[in-house]
């Protein structure tokens, strides 16, 4: 990202996981929380941590209510930014969230000329490598209509599966999709999730051990590829993340893979425990 002046603002909802770093060398990138509803109020997730998250689900064996951004929240944020400029929005998947359809409205109703929003088809370090794709392309010197013809063909390559201790999170939180026919197993398995050329959460395999579910992971990589980008994910798993990043490195030297958490929203609908693989293919 070195040596980008951006005459294009991007905006990033808070499951990005995108860092202060950022935000604080680069002034048109900015990001809008999402919410968690606690004590009968929603309030903006960075209030909360992953153990918070996790303590309070295991205690009331339920989810924590999320919501998006607000029409209000992204008004408040385009009045900041002059009329004039160029705006894109990459947002969390459809999949799990109503945060794309609600930064459309938002965008119909600014009235400015040149806004886009970009249906990530995924989340977290995925929503990352579309914003380093837009900043090439900035660089670049490429016109606003092609940065965003550029980041749909991007998230149309963009790839996210994970393996996860259990699916009752996304059970409790609503978002099983396809893959509710894992709901009521007898077995005690682990499954596979990924995300469909449909943008439906579907199961991939179901596996009895975690060593299993990555190696499934790592197999859908395998046939996806060749990849431009690679991100390892995880939340509360750390130590598995970095041997999965270790791994991939010798198998993908050309590529620099990086390893990040998911957020506290996330946790409510994914849990602990989870490791996965977002990534882009090659054009």
């Amino acid at each position: 990202m070195e040596g980008c002046f951006l005459m294009i603002h991007f905006i990033l909802d808070s499951t990005s996981g995108i860092s202060k770093d950022i935000l604080d060398k680069y002034p048109q990138i900015h990001k809008l929380p999402l919410y968690m509803f606690v004590d009968g109020e929603y309030r903006d997730e960075s209030e909360f941590t992953i153990d918070d998250v996790i303590e309070y689900s295991e205690r009331e064996k339920k989810a924590i209510q999320t919501s998006q951004p607000s029409t209000g929240d992204y008004m408040k944020l385009f009045e900041s930014i002059p009329q004039d400029d160029e705006i894109i929005i990459i947002a969390l998947t459809v999949a799990v969230s109503g945060t794309y359809n609600g930064a459309v409205l938002a965008a119909r109703q600014s009235g400015r000329k040149k806004i886009a929003v970009i249906n990530s088809r995924s989340t977290a370090i995925g929503m990352i490598h579309l914003l380093r794709d837009g900043l090439e392309m900035v660089e670049q010197g490429l016109p606003f209509e092609k940065v965003v013809e550029g980041l749909q063909d991007g998230a149309s390559r963009i790839r996210t599966t994970f393996t996860m201790e259990s699916i009752e999170y996304l059970r409790r939180g609503g978002r099983v999709g396809k893959a509710a026919g894992l709901i009521g197993s007898i077995l005690k398995i682990r499954p596979v999730i990924y995300l469909t050329d449909e943008d439906e959460v579907d199961a991939l395999a179901k596996v009895r051990t975690q060593k299993k579910g990555i190696e499934a992971v790592v197999n859908y990589l395998h046939e996806q590829s060749p990849c431009k980008r690679i991100g390892v994910v995880h939340i509360k798993n750390l130590d598995v993340a970095n041997a999965l990043r270790d791994r991939l490195s010798k198998e993908y030297p050309d590529i620099d893979i990086t390893v990040s958490t998911g957020t506290p929203v996330l946790t409510c609908y994914l849990g602990p425990g989870l490791v996965g693989i977002i990534f882009e293919k090659a054009n």
